[in-house]
């Protein structure tokens, strides 16, 4: 089972039984420099249920995420549709701001991040919704959308934003599923992935295609125009399903990852996985595969994408390897002079660290954190790789409790705010009730 697979079933066997935490917490807490806060249980209710992508920080520190399920709108994969989300900076009251409402005329499911646009909306994706028809002949392929405030002032303390589907992918040659989270380029241009669809030879009976890169262009008359960049191809040269966020350099071109392909080994045989990047030319995007994982030492199944360094190295997490059992690896790529990249294990992650990572976030002065689903005590912790005299070294900065009262299972990206608080979501827990996911906050 994927990664990305054990966040859509939200029913996680507990890793670690209250005994064992009884036995560790004095050595927990001697090792955490953290405070943790819960600022949300999710209900699974109206407010939500699942939040698995991570959160968006504004300029007055509110935060925005989204869940996958709860709601009041339609009736989807988990119940109800999923909302999308707004803590408040004081008091930190949680507020849906939109509920989905599913196919045909809404999307379903968002499992990706949402993203402050130029404009100051808000832009995200969902997994399944839409006009589209991918599973059995319904479900939808998913949406990209847009959510903005109400235009006049509402007088309401919960006034619902506005949504705009800006694009509903319609079939496997469109693009089928999108996961991740959406970029723009300085033109103001949205670029994404869709986990399956495409040209590509992959085949899963009622849809098909091994992933794309996809571009959303505005119009004058506030339409957008998608257009497939790229379709990959599978087999041993090209990678399978891309699940992460897309990240630009300088120059135009776009890095990813896949989770699989190019080659043989991890899950199904087929293959571990790939960092990528695609460059614009006269006749469209040309890819060039930086590295394909082997699950040997360099780990495999990389779903939480790449980020870049001021230096324009980039970095990432591989969910799994070394091997069979491994907990995964922190890795660097590194642009050679004359071209080429070198690969370098930072960090194999193993027992009781902030395993299985999840996206990397890097700060000012070049550390890098993730939470991690599976580590510390048995729900999950949050880690750091901080780099000083030529070496990385690794802290765990807190684990959470193996009860599962402070949530389980950390998922999607952390965020810093400009005093060094960490912000995160865990997609279930308190445990046992009411198991709906939680937001928290690290403070120093």
């Amino acid at each position: 089972m994927t990664r990305s697979e054990q966040y859509r079933s939200l029913g996680f066997a507990r890793l670690a039984a209250l005994a064992v935490f009884l036995t560790l917490v004095l050595t927990v807490v001697t090792a955490q420099a953290q405070t943790l806060t819960v600022l949300h249980e999710f209900t699974g209710g109206a407010d939500g249920g699942g939040p698995v992508a991570g959160l968006a920080l504004d300029s007055g520190g509110n935060l925005y995420g989204t869940t996958v399920s709860g709601g009041t709108g339609g009736a989807c994969e988990f119940g109800q549709c999923g909302v999308a989300f707004r803590i408040s900076h004081r008091g930190s009251v949680e507020t849906p701001i939109y509920t989905f409402k599913g196919e045909p005329n809404d999307g379903e499911s968002p499992y990706a991040r949402v993203i402050f646009g130029p404009d100051g909306a808000l832009y995200g994706t969902t997994f399944a919704g839409g006009t589209g028809s991918c599973i059995g002949g319904g479900g939808g392929c998913g949406t990209v959308f847009k959510l903005q405030p109400p235009p006049t002032f509402c007088a309401s303390f919960n006034c619902p934003w506005q949504e705009t589907i800006l694009h509903s992918f319609t079939s496997s040659a469109d693009g089928v599923f999108p996961l991740a989270e959406v970029v723009f380029d300085a033109a103001g241009n949205l670029y994404g992935t869709t986990r399956s669809g495409g040209t590509g030879p992959c085949n899963y009976g009622s849809y098909s295609g091994c992933g794309t890169v996809f571009e959303l262009t505005p119009n004058s008359n506030g339409t957008w125009t998608k257009s497939t960049l790229y379709s990959f191809q599978g087999g041993a040269n090209d990678g399978i399903d891309p699940e992460s966020a897309l990240v630009f350099d300088q120059a135009g071109n776009l890095y990813g990852t896949t989770v699989f392909g190019a080659g043989t080994g991890c899950e199904l045989n087929n293959g571990c996985g790939i960092v990528f990047k695609l460059t614009p030319s006269g006749s469209g995007w040309a890819e060039t595969v930086l590295h394909i994982f082997t699950d040997g030492a360099d780990g495999g199944e990389p779903v939480g994408g790449v980020i870049f360094d001021g230096q324009g190295n980039l970095y990432g997490g591989a969910s799994a390897g070394p091997g069979e059992f491994g907990l995964g690896t922190i890795f660097e790529l590194s642009p050679q002079q004359g071209g080429g990249w070198s690969f370098n294990v930072l960090y194999t992650l193993g027992d009781g660290e902030a395993d299985y990572p999840n996206p990397l976030t890097i700060d000012a002065a070049g550390n890098l954190y993730w939470s991690g689903g599976n580590g510390g005590v048995g729900s999950g912790a949050v880690g750091t790789l901080a780099y000083s005299s030529g070496q990385w070294s690794y802290t765990t900065l807190y684990s959470f409790a193996a009860d599962g009262s402070q949530g389980d299972f950390p998922s999607g990206k952390v965020v810093l705010d400009a005093q060094g608080n960490i912000y995160g979501t865990n997609s279930a827990g308190p445990y046992p009730s009411p198991d709906a996911g939680t937001v928290w906050e690290l403070t120093p």
